[in-house]
């Protein structure tokens, strides 16, 4: 199935467009990049079927969800983005503090988490159970991985 189907582009717009609604309402968070990603915080197949891509165990149907899926993760993975960050992410999953500093002091209020490894922002997914970069696009370092 080509992406230039005008169905392929019709159907990513909508399921982007309602995984932005999520964003918004703090059901996701803004860190997620790929079709599969969705997955760890939800059943992505309700995306498809909200947006009514059609499945009808055929392989033309198998190629039109998996040619969808590809475009979501391509609309996902555009330049400039947004992702989520400390005062901005609405994801209640998402710990963008620490009360240590640098050298492993406490910190006298919570403050923007930084990786100690790398110094870009970060932060803790409750549901990953796992630290990770705010920014999904930094590459990864010894402590924080994707």
């Amino acid at each position: 199935m080509p992406a230039t189907d005008p169905r392929v582009a019709a159907y990513a717009a909508q399921i982007l467009t309602d995984i932005d609604d999520s964003i918004a309402e703090g059901a996701l968070p803004a860190s997620v990049r790929t079709f599969t990603d969705l997955h760890t915080y939800c059943d992505a197949n309700d995306f498809l079927t909200d947006a009514g891509v059609p499945f009808d165990g055929t392989p033309t149907g198998l190629d039109l969800t998996v040619t969808v899926q590809d475009e979501v993760t391509r609309l996902l993975q555009a330049a400039g983005r947004p992702w989520c960050s400390y005062g901005t992410c609405r994801y209640p999953g998402h710990d963008h503090t620490t009360t240590q500093a640098h050298d492993g002091s406490e910190l006298p209020e919570p403050a923007p988490m930084h990786c100690t490894d790398c110094g870009r922002p970060a932060h803790y997914d409750t549901k990953l159970g796992d630290y990770r970069h705010d920014d999904p696009a930094a590459p990864d370092c010894f402590l924080i991985h994707r």
